[in-house]
């Protein structure tokens, strides 16, 4: 057969198409392959502290509520593949809410008659009512210890990790207005990183009690703002994410 040097050119042009195609496939396979390793690794660290409850004596006299940590993934570039690609999935309440107003906060809220006791219960309910997340899309993976709010709330947060990734994306859900304001989504491994602590400071509260009060000021490249995550929130999401990545030379 005889190619003129223009069909011989239009040949050539394809085999490197293909080859390349097949070369950028097995990168991304190999890339995937290297982020769900990352990623069960992650949830290994968490999923083994366990569901079982952790919590202080005096917790049972306190009125409880749940709050839901949701840990999804998003795609990582080529040039990212050595950082983690989970997420993690935060709420801003309404600035005209008479109780903490305009902070940002996890979905969750106080346990009602119809949870019958159950602080995950508590946890999935309050996610749905609050920005449409489905219960059953939510793999529970950790129970974190209880903390005491400054309303004297025994509070229980809940690491869930959601599945498909796309029902936590802050674009998808359905927010109640009455409650949630904005959503947005952080990288979990941020809060390993002291260079991210907008301030720190250690407070007392009760009898006995310190607390470092830790805030972050994140520059969400979605929408353009920048939100303040401190209290309860930024105590909860430190811990979760000193837990998930076990860096003690991170411990701040």
């Amino acid at each position: 057969m005889i190619l003129s040097t223009h069909g011989f050119a239009l040949t050539f042009l394809a085999i490197i198409l293909i080859s390349s195609s097949i070369n950028s496939l097995a990168t991304n396979n190999k890339m995937a392959t290297r982020t769900n390793e990352h990623t069960n690794s992650v949830l290994a660290n968490l999923s083994s502290h366990g569901m079982e409850k952790k919590e202080l004596p005096h917790h049972n006299e306190l009125r409880r509520a749940s709050v839901l940590v949701p840990l999804f993934e998003r795609p990582i570039q080529q040039q990212e593949a050595a950082q983690s690609n989970l997420h993690v999935l935060f709420t801003q309440r309404p600035q005209k809410m008479k109780s903490h107003g305009g902070e940002v906060c996890f979905p969750g809220g106080k346990q009602d008659a119809e949870d019958n006791g159950c602080d995950v219960t508590t946890a999935l309910r309050e996610a749905h009512e609050e920005v449409g997340l489905d219960p059953n899309l939510v793999q529970q993976i950790a129970r974190m210890e209880a903390i005491e709010s400054k309303h004297s709330l025994c509070v229980t947060p809940i690491v869930g990790f959601i599945q498909p990734p796309s029902a936590a994306e802050p674009s998808q859900l359905t927010l109640n207005e009455h409650e949630v304001e904005a959503a947005f989504a952080v990288p979990l491994e941020y809060f390993t990183m002291p260079e991210n602590l907008a301030s720190i400071q250690k407070i007392k509260y009760g009898a006995n009690g310190e607390f470092l009060m830790r805030t972050y000021l994140f520059d969400d490249p979605e929408s353009g703002r920048q939100f303040r995550i401190w209290g309860l929130t930024a105590h909860v999401v430190h811990e979760v994410a000193q837990l998930a990545f076990s860096r003690n030379k991170y411990k701040y």
